[in-house]
């Protein structure tokens, strides 16, 4: 590094290549085993002007290296790493002249603060050995010069400090050659001038020593029109009085070298701190403790601002600690090497308390009980920033009721606080509010407002990051006559991903950076994990699909994720619930890019393809237990088979994880795994129905049939038509879904599946009778009925007998279809088969009420309730919204019958009860949106009306028939904003009869809608 880089293996120089190959290992060496991270290599290579392949060329400068250096050694013994999303050069100290050179340094400067100047001379002596050329000469650019002068400097002070250390040691000084060169080449530099005064005077020339300080002063005076310094005076009065001192060794240490007390004070808070109130005042909370130790750990992910939150908060608190506030930086995540040890800190905590160094114990604890025996009796604020670990901080801590210690740390520090009590503080992402504050604060009220909507999307592309959000500001702020719309719509386009955009070329700042530092503290087997997690279709996920992902049992996977969590690099949202934000993942994603092949990547997306296609099948047969479900495709093996167990954990499965199961379609098409996603499809499809969610069920299923077509496979083509046929009748298209249908029994014909095609049959048949295209129906149903003579199973059976019910009561023939319908209801009701039973009551309802059975109707009305109330527990957020409806329509449909049975007073205690549960209905899921409706002035007049129903105390037939109208007149308001077909059937008051037991189309009930 001294002179041209070169470089040798087994004694044999090696071609390092182009100027720019060099600079590439020239960046390497200067970080010392540092991880280097691209962007850091590319602003060295073309700083401002970096090209738009300078990310491919500096991988092939690496890779170039990589072969000449690593040679056939294996991944353990290579020189030059990939490591995450960065570079490392892998080097013995004593392998690189540079490296030599600086650690010789180190080692003198420990040297001189622990007083031992002897062994600080000999350090520095073989450190100034190593200077026999200017640093990377050769060397083109901006970045190499600014190196050269910053190594210069460096050097240049080693020689000062090696003839500060000879002048006090007393014995040879033998540095005149290079304070001369140095004076020669700084010839304004006054210190150097000064120590080469009084090395000429040791070595008993002092006149040599006076001309020195005359072609200074005449330097000074004719460059800067100024006079030597107070101290440089000083030694030139000794000189003329021959001061004996100066030919001798001197006992006083000068004061240049000594030790900064300063490093360790607390930092000014930053003018443009936004929110975090709640979290400022949990902080405060912990000077209210009233025993000892008060200490906090505030943790939280990489870049989300816990620094700048303590120190706003110590500075806000400083008058409660006279004694002084004190502020350490622990490096705990700038690398391994940077990590400082807590002697070192302790040593630097003493410093700064004013403590002497002489007579200080050697060993950590001596210096821990010196260290705590010194803040017994004070007040003092300590601040232990970055920490690694519980281990590098617990002698740290104080345990002096006056003092109050607060720790930062990506990690939780479980340990500390289970063992000291402390109290632990998570600092999250800024909400939108806040985010945009901060921006406020950093461009300006005016610039923010004239362009609020590119603020609020920069703040999201930045995913509410405080570290992100002020890097992008910064660059924003440098560029007034930038438009913020247009670098929104750079960002949110991804023209300019969003950490090339967050890059700086200070490492604490650059996001990617800075994220690389916690990934690099990973086990490997989180670092893993980590990498796949990038795959995920979306930023949330649970424990066993990441088991399914990285193939490992749940129980491991739970540890990584709780590893990562303690990290903080995702986010633990609830039980086996995680989610992290958007740059965690665009970081992951470039790791997983450089480090895993794309076969292995492809291996591990099939396998949470097959997670998704066991689990939603397993919660789709709780919703629709019959054989009408295709078996699952081949699922690789290291796949969690998840199962669900009754129907409203299938309801919460599919409500949670809907996001990511609409999003495994493309996820599929993108990585070749389409030959399984019309078995998603088809497992999705009966929550789909239920939800309402038809336009969903047809987005998708136009993929896979795509597909299907595209390979001539038969069977997917069916099943993705039937489930297009039920979309389009569903929104009203009745002929695409007619097409549709046709089109699903040609596909399971040409297959030869007999139960596919027989099961399309029936849904063509309930959907004829649906339109009242009876004969129709029935020539479909005995098609159905053919298909599943041969074997047919007990649901093909009962199909076929709910079939015929529906066949009865639309022809009238009410009594014969009790007898059907009656048949395995209480099987099913001991069963647990809720949905389908729903169903059948419904049906049986229409026939007893149909029939003048009243009270067997009311009766089955209350069963009704009673069912929807055991499945539900009222909690309605945990199903779809058609079971809320459904109960307040039978609710009112039981007043009804009721009324008709001549329980008169029951009956409108009952109406009162729906007409509340109605006016919450409405308020909840319709008055948001009232203003959308074509006739909004009718929709609130509506709405008036049963309110002015509501609030009459009478109750008698004629409020029973006025709360009637009322409810006649918003449920067909209701039914033109999208309401299911039970609001849009109270719309005829007491229903007729086919009304109420009229299939649902394509033969699904109550539960398709």
């Amino acid at each position: 590094m001294f002179g041209t880089v070169r470089a040798w293996r087994d004694e044999a120089e090696l071609d390092l290549g182009s100027p720019q190959q060099r600079l590439t290992l020239a960046v390497l060496l200067l970080a010392e085993g540092r991880v280097v991270q691209a962007p850091e290599i590319i602003h060295a290579l073309w700083g401002e002007r970096a090209p738009q392949a300078a990310r491919g060329t500096v991988r092939t400068y690496v890779y170039r290296l990589r072969k000449l250096l690593n040679g056939d050694a294996g991944q353990d013994d290579a020189v030059l790493r990939s490591e995450g999303n960065g570079y490392q050069l892998v080097l013995a100290e004593d392998q690189v002249d540079l490296s030599r050179f600086l650690g010789r340094v180190r080692a003198a400067e420990a040297s001189v603060a622990a007083h031992d100047r002897q062994r600080a001379v000999t350090l520095l002596r073989a450190a100034v050995e190593e200077l026999k050329d200017e640093p990377l000469r050769g060397i083109p650019g901006d970045w190499a010069d600014t190196e050269r002068s910053r190594l210069g400097q460096i050097a240049v002070r080693t020689v000062e400090l090696l003839a500060e250390q000879q002048l006090g040691v007393g014995g040879r000084v033998d540095v005149l050659e290079q304070l001369a060169a140095i004076s020669e080449a700084e010839p304004l530099r006054e210190r150097v001038h000064e120590l080469l005064m009084r090395v000429l005077c040791r070595l008993g020339r002092p006149a040599e020593a006076l001309t020195v300080y005359e072609r200074l002063r005449t330097t000074l005076r004719e460059e800067l029109g100024v006079d030597p310094s107070p101290a440089l005076r000083e030694t030139h009065a000794r000189v003329l009085r021959a001061d004996p001192a100066l030919s001798s060794a001197t006992t006083t240490p000068p004061d240049h070298g000594a030790r900064s007390a300063r490093s360790a004070l607390m930092p000014m808070a930053l003018p443009v701190f936004a929110g975090r109130e709640a979290e400022l005042k949990d902080l405060n909370s912990v000077l209210d403790a009233t025993t000892a130790p008060r200490t906090a750990v505030v943790h939280g992910a990489a870049g989300v601002g816990k620094t700048t939150f303590v120190v706003q908060w110590a500075n806000q608190v400083a008058p409660s600690f006279p004694d002084g506030q004190f502020f350490v930086n622990l490096r705990g995540f700038e690398g391994e090497d940077a990590t400082r040890e807590p002697a070192e800190v302790l040593h630097e905590l003493l410093d700064a308390l004013d403590l002497p160094s002489a007579n200080r114990p050697s060993g950590l604890d001596g210096l821990v009980a010196l260290y705590r025996s010194v803040l017994a009796e004070r007040r003092a604020l300590v601040v232990l920033d970055n920490a690694r670990d519980s281990k590098q901080v617990t002698p740290l801590l104080s345990a002096a009721p006056g003092c109050t210690v607060v720790i930062t740390s990506r990690r939780e520090l479980t340990s500390l606080v289970a063992s000291t009590g402390a109290h632990s503080i998570k600092i999250g992402l800024l909400d939108m509010e806040e985010s945009v504050a901060l921006m406020t604060h950093r461009l300006g009220e005016e610039r923010v407002h004239r362009e609020l909507p590119a603020v609020r999307a920069i703040a999201a592309v930045c995913a509410h990051l405080p570290l992100a959000l002020a890097v992008a500001a910064a660059r924003i702020a440098s560029n007034p006559k930038l438009r913020l719309s247009d670098i929104a719509d750079q960002l949110t386009n991804e023209v300019e991903p969003g950490l090339d955009f967050l890059a700086t070329d200070d490492p604490h700042s650059d996001v990617r950076t800075v994220l690389s530092w916690s990934y690099r503290a990973l086990t490997p087997e989180a670092a893993r994990t980590f990498r796949l997690l990038a795959l995920l279709p979306l930023s949330r996920t649970t424990t066993p699909a990441v088991a399914s992902l990285t193939a490992l049992s749940v129980s491991r996977a739970r540890a990584v994720l709780r590893e990562l969590s303690a990290l903080c690099l995702i986010n633990e949202d609830g039980s086996d619930q995680f989610s992290w934000h958007d740059l965690l993942k665009e970081y992951a994603a470039e790791v997983l890019a450089d480090t895993v092949d794309v076969e292995e990547q492809r291996a591990a997306c099939g396998r949470l393809l097959g997670h998704y296609l066991v689990l939603t099948r397993s919660a789709s047969l709780q919703l629709h237990s019959n054989d009408d479900m295709p078996e699952l495709p081949h699922i690789p093996p290291g796949v969690t088979a998840q199962a669900v167990n009754n129907l409203l954990s299938a309801f919460d499965m599919f409500r949670s994880q809907r996001g990511t199961l609409l999003s495994l379609f493309d996820f599929a098409t993108r990585w070749g795994l389409e030959s399984s996603s019309w078995q998603l499809a088809w497992y999705l499809r009966y929550y789909l129905d239920a939800a309402f969610l038809w336009e969903e069920m047809s987005a998708i299923n136009e993929v896979t049939l795509a597909w299907a077509r595209s390979v001539g496979d038969h069977l997917a083509t069916g099943y993705s038509h039937r489930s297009l046929s039920r979309a389009a009748a569903m929104l009203g298209d009745v002929k695409a879904g007619a097409r549709h249908m046709r089109l699903a029994i040609q596909a399971f014909k040409a297959s030869g599946d007999r139960q596919a095609e027989g099961y399309a049959q029936l849904q063509a048949a309930n959907w004829l009778n649906f339109i009242n295209q009876d004969e129709a129906g029935l020539d479909h149903a005995r098609q159905a009925q053919a298909l599943f003579r041969d074997a047919p199973s007990h649901h093909q059976e009962e199909a076929l007998r709910e079939m015929t019910a529906v066949s009865h009561l639309k022809a009238g023939r009410y009594s014969d279809a009790v007898i059907t319908l009656l048949r395995n209801l209480t099987s099913d009701y001991d069963a647990g088969a809720t949905l389908k039973l729903l169903r059948k009551v419904e049906y049986l309802t229409g026939a007893y009420a149909s029939l003048g059975e009243y009270h067997k109707a009311a009766e089955l009305h209350e069963l009704t309730l009673k069912l929807i109330l055991e499945l539900t527990g009222a909690d309605w957020g945990r199903l779809p919204y058609s079971f809320e409806e459904q109960f307040t329509t039978e609710s009112f449909l039981l007043a009804r019958m009721l009324f008709m049975t001549g329980e008169t007073d029951r009956a409108l205690r009952v109406q009162r009860e729906a007409l509340n549960r109605l006016r919450s209905l409405f308020l909840k899921h319709y008055m948001s949106v009232v203003f959308q409706h074509p006739d909004a002035t009718r929709a609130r007049q509506a709405f008036a009306h049963l309110e002015d129903v509501l609030s009459e105390d009478r109750a008698d037939h004629r409020w029973f028939a006025a709360s009637a109208r009322a409810v006649d007149e918003l449920a067909t308001v209701m039914a033109q904003m999208g309401s299911s077909r039970y609001i849009a059937e109270l719309r005829d008051g007491n229903r007729a009869s086919v009304a109420t037991t009229k299939a649902a189309p394509c033969g699904e009930g109550p539960l398709r809608g």
